[in-house]
């Protein structure tokens, strides 16, 4: 049996090792700290029996990176991993393509049993969450979000912050005409005709940080 643990917490990936090294003693536990390490592992054909990934994971861009993953490696069940548990957040993750849901103050029972369902191919989720609101889960565009390359995702990204086009090429260190055939690029894929619709879609994917709200 194969485990991954997707969290950018180095002391999380020990922790959570350990609770599935006592409830599985015969599996093998890779730990990856980054997005870029996580894809590079399943490109490699890492046979993987579940994914436990961090909602947060660095560079995942909210929901994006789950949004990826479940669009080339759908054979790879994930469990996300968060502190936020929010109710729409957890219904967006499983419309997405999450197996299941684990909230981090969880329990070594309930891991265990979280785990237990989702590698039963069964979805799990917290057992008091109540049902989703349609308007927030319908016609998610995590298809259209996932055909872009990483470097369309870093400018959709910072068109989201309100950077122009030459300010984009700047930070990228490419040119201006570099950055207009990926606006270009990003239109076509996301099926839009300018910047504020493309950047209302992506917002559909972002997450709030729970643990970095300003006080």
């Amino acid at each position: 049996m194969q485990f991954v643990i997707a969290d950018d917490h180095p002391l999380f990936r020990t922790a959570m090792t350990h609770t599935l090294g006592q409830k599985f003693a015969d599996a093998k536990i890779e730990e990856v700290g980054s997005l870029p390490e996580l894809m590079g592992l399943l490109k490699a054909g890492l046979n993987v029996d579940l994914l436990l990934l961090d909602l947060h994971f660095p560079e995942a861009l909210g929901l994006t990176g789950l949004a990826k993953i479940s669009e080339q490696f759908p054979e790879v069940p994930v469990m996300i991993v968060s502190g936020n548990d929010n109710p729409n957040v957890i219904h967006k993750t499983i419309a997405i393509g999450a197996s299941g849901f684990l909230p981090k103050a969880s329990s070594n029972e309930d891991i265990a049993s979280a785990i237990d369902a989702v590698m039963a191919g069964h979805v799990w989720v917290p057992a008091d969450l109540p049902e989703p609101v349609a308007s927030e889960v319908d016609d998610l565009p995590a298809e259209r979000i996932a055909t872009l390359t990483p470097q369309q995702l870093r400018v959709l990204s910072m068109i989201g912050q309100g950077m122009y086009n030459k300010q984009i090429a700047a930070e990228l260190d490419v040119t201006d005409a570099t950055i207009r055939a990926h606006v270009t690029e990003i239109f076509r894929k996301l099926n839009v005709t300018n910047r504020t619709q493309a950047v209302i879609l992506f917002s559909r994917l972002q997450v709030d940080d729970p643990q970095h709200q300003p006080m």
